[in-house]
């Protein structure tokens, strides 16, 4: 991660000199086209910007983290809610957006080209990824925890917040398949701990290995660019890329993978960058029925396996549920699983193999 420290000195959050008591972190998009931190830096840095001011910017082109704010002022970035705001607890971070996409309404927008918009993205969300690892350790936070880590659009939902969809919007126009579930437990996982709360390292049991099957086993990489590290955390250095195509996994620790190959590991517990094909026995992933874990509220059930389909107008619901078939089809890179109960088809890039 490289980390600049630009604070804005002349800011009013800065000159007020208010204290608080770090409880959680929030996660925000910047809600318009623009990838360069130092726009924002520039213009909010003045006495007379007393709309808004965060604890930092993360940078669209390069993944540049600015840190604007000591982490400990109290800033304003999130607004208030029903039961009171969120800058009296939460250091707020914002991430810039792709230059190439438009706003039409609200938190809807169109995008020119959506391969640049996904780099941008990625390259943010792996960024914060880093940096939330860093102040979860600094003030000794549980990244899982209840309340700790959300996005703007969830402190919304627990009253804390203005009504914003960011980043969730963000992610979901572009067909990432990001959710705040995940980035948490990516967080935890650059912790150098796993979402169980540490264990083993290898094998087919302990909590560092929840939810795959006995080494060695296949997973195919989905994006042309999925970093491989040096270690098992985002701390890891970048060694190089897979590209896409089938690669071995000889040892899980904290939901990453050791490549067959020797050249690093790779993060396993992102369905829309891989899935899980098959174990050493040879068994498919695809066969027969298994068990998904879904975290979301508000996962859409189709008719059809694709978002050609229509949807039922019902969701799951978060829970745990049986898959009987699996589908390739549009909108989902992991594929689509019909549901025993027969109610229709969910996008795998929002479940959790169990």
């Amino acid at each position: 991660m490289k980390f600049v420290q630009s604070i804005l000195t002349k800011n009013p959050c800065y000159t007020a000199g208010r204290k608080i008591t770090v409880k959680g972190l929030m996660l925000h998009s910047v809600g318009c086209p623009q990838p360069k931190a130092s726009v924002f830096i520039n213009n909010w840095n003045s006495p007379s910007y007393d709309s808004a001011c965060v604890h930092g910017f993360i940078d669209g082109n390069d993944g540049t983290v600015y840190q604007t704010l000591p982490w400990n002022h109290r800033g304003w970035h999130c607004g208030s809610g029903s039961r009171g705001s969120g800058n009296n607890t939460h250091i707020g971070v914002e991430m810039c957006e792709p230059a190439c996409i438009r706003y039409t309404s609200g938190s809807n927008f169109t995008c020119s080209d959506l391969s640049t918009a996904r780099a941008v993205a990625k390259r943010t969300y792996e960024a914060a990824v880093e940096l939330f690892a860093m102040l979860c350790k600094q003030y000794k936070l549980n990244p899982t925890a209840d309340g700790v880590i959300v996005s703007h659009r969830e402190g919304h939902s627990r009253g804390i917040a203005s009504n914003h969809g960011d980043p969730e919007h963000l992610w979901n126009g572009l067909g990432m398949g990001y959710t705040m579930d995940g980035f948490r437990k990516a967080v935890k996982a650059a912790m150098g701990g796993s979402t169980a709360g540490g264990g083993s390292s290898s094998g087919s049991g302990g909590s560092g290995t929840s939810g795959f099957p006995a080494v060695p086993f296949t997973v195919k990489v989905l994006i042309p660019d999925l970093n491989y590290r040096s270690a098992p955390s985002m701390s890891g250095s970048v060694k190089g890329q897979t590209g896409k195509g089938v690669f071995t996994i000889v040892e899980v620790k904290n939901g990453w993978g050791r490549l067959k190959s020797g050249a690093g590991w790779i993060y396993l517990e992102n369905p829309s960058y891989c899935t899980v094909q098959s174990s050493g026995s040879g068994g498919s992933s695809s066969s027969g029925s298994f068990l998904v874990q879904v975290s979301a509220t508000d996962l859409n059930i189709r008719k059809g396996p694709g978002t050609n389909y229509g949807t039922t107008g019902k969701y799951t619901g978060k829970g745990t549920f049986t898959i009987v078939e699996t589908r390739s089809g549009q909108g989902s890179n992991a594929g689509w699983g019909k549901l025993k109960s027969g109610a229709g088809w969910i996008s795998l890039d929002y479940a959790k193999r169990v």
